[in-house]
């Protein structure tokens, strides 16, 4: 059975939002500052009441609404308070809308990060056989000594030298991941494993569909 190494884990990462956008945690309005796939940080000036809220915001097509449970609410911060909020279920849609918009969001953070003009030269991956059960769900791609090398495994842990996805994801995606994940600096590594996360979460149905 796969051996998993101490670097990697399973936690979902957030992406901090350089540009805050609105939204409402039950009927307070929010400004969200941080969101990932399992849970958002969000600024408020009026406290927020109760442990359970959905959280509802709109940006550009996309609109979402979560089911939340309150966690860390209402700590004062110099914008006024803020509070965090875990994600329990996705209503409607709004788990792959939030996917979507994520993926967009991290696409463009990558592309202004971007510090190496044009085309880096990949080398092919080799696959491991390491581990061939029909179960291996996931795609482990793992960049050491200038080369990468792709296992199975049953596990999404995100290594921190490359990133893993579900076995379904599109092959140029993937190469292209490669390429920038070889021309970013360490943030844009982590930029990276949290694009990756989006096809985990979708492969796990993380958040649950309400």
């Amino acid at each position: 059975m796969q051996q998993l190494r101490p670097e990697e884990r399973r936690e979902f990462q957030r992406l901090h939002l350089t540009h805050p956008f609105p939204g409402t945690v039950g009927n307070t309005p929010v400004k969200l500052i941080e969101i990932g796939i399992l849970g958002a940080r969000f600024e408020h000036a009026e406290p927020i009441a109760g442990e359970f809220a959905n959280l509802h915001f709109t940006h550009g097509a996309s609109e979402v609404s979560m089911k939340c449970e309150l966690v860390r609410p209402n700590q004062p911060s110099q914008h006024g308070l803020v509070s965090a909020a875990r994600f329990l279920a996705a209503v409607g849609d709004s788990g792959d809308r939030l996917r979507d918009l994520l993926a967009g969001l991290v696409m463009h953070e990558l592309d202004f990060r971007r510090t190496h003009p044009g085309t880096v030269e990949v080398q092919t991956v080799d696959g491991d056989k390491t581990v061939t059960g029909r179960d291996a769900g996931f795609l482990c791609y793992r960049f050491e000594n200038g080369t990468w090398t792709r296992r199975r495994v049953f596990l999404p842990e995100q290594p921190s030298v490359g990133f893993t996805v579900a076995r379904s994801e599109d092959t140029a995606e993937i190469q292209r991941l490669c390429r920038v994940f070889e021309a970013s600096d360490e943030e844009g590594r982590r930029l990276i494993r949290l694009f990756a996360e989006l096809s985990v979460s979708d492969a796990l149905e993380i958040p649950p569909r309400m």
